[in-house]
């Protein structure tokens, strides 16, 4: 009897353990599975750029830095402060953006719903300029980021541009948060870009007369249902005063504005962009009141891109009726001279050339209408040029020569310039560069030749002309006797 018992208990123990075995190894694959699906990737921040935490605090970084995710999913900025790194959780979607930056950049897995109803998976970094037409992206449940160049509710209470973070809550209502505002509205709205509306409290993306459900993607937990027409027309009078600011822009996002000041405000700065506006422009099938869709036109930066001298921009316009007389880049080289560039309407691309190397150019992209006097700057950019690469080598040195060679990237051919060999300080020997050698795979090989050489020698490059002009470029080397 006792060996029974102590068979059954041997029994029990032995399923108690490996059902521990089985949980750990389950615990450990799940993690594994994980760790795996981590972006492990650092990613440049730059100075001066901003985000909203998870609690929608509006944060601005204040010395370069990097973002990478960890374990939990979450994404962290490392900056260095007092010679210290500091670490910041900025959440699973941060949202990177920057005043003088035409793009905007999203962290994690997101999914970017097109107007075709297809949904692409993003992971990673992404980066979004902040352009017509419409991007939309469903970041998580009930979490969404919609780009264009113009975004604004159908009743016109809210108008902005760039981009807008929107974060439901369960019974509907929204958060609204870019650069420009931080906002928490009390009934359903619906927000409009170029090409697509977002129908918020409904969760439904329109494209034409095509509505595509979001909450098939990853599911959601809305508990929105929308109101009888009894309810809805008692509640009508209402809506004016159901939008809720917590904070002002980014200068100042501490402040609160009172209610009715802020309507009035709003109304001020809506006025020319109302509602009766654009129904004007429907045909006659369409009723009054009801969403009007315009894609016969507009004009979008996509990218921009720089090398040593030049500048290359991405375009597209769309103009069916022929409405645009003009679509043009300002290209200011922020020291009082500017150029205009007219683009062609069916091209993609311009390439701006005879820059300056390693300077900073602020580009304008912007249109004319037929029917408007003044032009309108659609986006602004802010595009660093790229310096030369350049490199000086001693492969040999005797009493009373050195043997270098230099070579210069072959996209920047300075018209003339020397080398100029220092030693302990002092010009000892200078010669002439062949620039065309030196441009070349193998370089400009030469000899330099003097009469000592000391303990600390430098070649440098010196008295570099481009278009008939001097210009500054670093390119030396150091070697001891």
């Amino acid at each position: 009897m006792k060996n029974k018992v102590f068979s059954v208990n041997n029994k029990k123990s032995f399923v108690l353990f490996a059902l521990i075995i089985v949980i750990i190894i389950g615990l450990f694959i799940v993690s594994f599975l994980k760790f795996n699906t981590i972006d492990n990737q650092k990613y440049d921040v730059k100075s001066n750029s901003n985000y909203y935490d998870e609690d929608y605090n509006f944060i601005t970084v204040e010395q370069t830095g990097y973002t990478t995710q960890k374990i939990n999913g979450d994404y962290y900025l490392y900056q260095k402060k007092n010679n210290k790194q500091t670490k910041e959780n900025m959440g699973k979607n941060p949202v990177i953006f920057n005043k003088n930056d035409y793009q905007i950049y999203l962290y994690g897995l997101a999914y970017q719903v097109l107007s075709t109803g297809e949904v692409k998976t993003m992971v990673g970094q992404t980066e979004i300029p902040k352009t017509s037409p419409t991007k939309f992206y469903k970041l998580r449940d009930r979490k969404y980021l919609m780009v264009d160049s113009s975004l604004k509710t159908t009743d016109n209470s809210i108008k902005t541009t760039g981009f807008l973070i929107i974060e439901l809550d369960k019974q509907g209502n929204a958060t609204f948060a870019n650069d420009e505002m931080n906002i928490k509205t009390l009934h359903p709205l619906v927000i409009k870009g170029t090409t697509m509306s977002f129908d918020i409290a409904n969760e439904k993306l329109i494209y034409g007369k095509k509505e595509i459900n979001l909450k098939n993607i990853i599911g959601s937990t809305n508990l929105y249902q929308a109101m009888n027409p009894k309810t809805a027309s008692e509640d009508k009078g209402k809506e004016k005063e159901s939008t809720e600011i917590n904070n002002t822009t980014n200068t100042n996002n501490n402040s609160y504005y009172d209610e009715y000041i802020r309507n009035v405000i709003y109304s001020i700065n809506n006025l020319t962009g109302s509602v009766s506006e654009v129904n004007d422009k429907a045909d006659n099938s369409i009723k009054k009141g009801e969403i009007y869709y315009d894609f016969s036109k507009y004009i979008a930066l996509k990218n921009v891109e720089s090398s040593v001298t030049t500048i290359s921009v991405n375009y597209s316009v769309v103009d069916a009726n022929n409405e645009y007389q003009s679509v043009f880049l300002i290209v200011d080289d922020n020291m009082g001279n500017t150029n205009k560039y007219y683009l062609n309407k069916n091209e993609t691309n311009y390439l701006i050339r005879d820059l300056m190397f390693n300077h900073i150019y602020t580009l304008s992209f912007g249109y004319k209408l037929v029917s408007a006097e003044e032009e309108v700057i659609e986006d602004v950019v802010n595009i660093k040029t790229k310096s030369p690469s350049c490199s000086i080598v001693v492969s040999k040195v005797s009493a009373k020569s050195i043997t270098y060679n230099v070579k210069i990237s072959d996209n920047y051919k300075f018209d003339s310039g020397n080398i100029n060999l220092y030693s302990d300080g002092t010009s000892i020997s200078l010669a002439a560069i062949d620039m065309n050698s030196a441009t070349t795979a193998s370089g400009y090989t030469n000899q330099l030749y003097f009469s000592y050489l000391g303990t600390k020698n430098t070649l440098v490059l010196e008295n570099l002309m481009y278009n008939g002009e001097e210009v500054q470029f670093d390119c030396s080397y150091r070697f001891k006797k």
